[in-house]
């Protein structure tokens, strides 16, 4: 079950970056809980309202991300997935790059997964 679980987790995360590039609100309304909670790399916290409306609204658009060093480890009906994403958004009328290292949780609530966590920390500059 955790070899499945752990695949299925990737596929998931897979389609939130994806839906993400795209502005795929609909997607994302999907794969997020209502009690999901945000946190960039700025320490700004979201709701998964919030965070879909600035989406929506085109406050930020996301133009690309790179995730890498992806590991999921599961927990039962938890998964926590940490890595490293390259993420370049659109805001404010110009294009903000993030490097970070993150970890994302992913329960399954009503028998699939929905993602209810983010936090990510910014890496330094090299």
């Amino acid at each position: 079950m955790t070899d499945a679980a752990a695949a299925q987790v990737l596929e998931l995360e897979r389609r939130r970056w994806e839906a993400l590039v795209a502005s795929d609100t609909g997607t994302l309304h999907e794969l997020f809980a209502e009690g999901m909670a945000y946190t960039h790399s700025n320490a700004l916290v979201d709701t998964k309202s919030s965070y879909i409306k600035s989406i929506e609204d085109g406050a930020v658009s996301y133009v690309g991300v790179d995730s890498s060093d992806e590991e999921i480890r599961v927990f039962g009906g938890t998964a926590v997935v940490t890595g490293r994403a390259v993420i370049d958004a659109r805001a404010g009328g110009r294009v903000h790059r993030a490097v970070a290292r993150y970890s994302a949780v992913w329960a399954q609530t009503g028998g699939r997964w929905q993602f209810v966590c983010w936090q990510s920390t910014p890496q330094p500059q090299q």
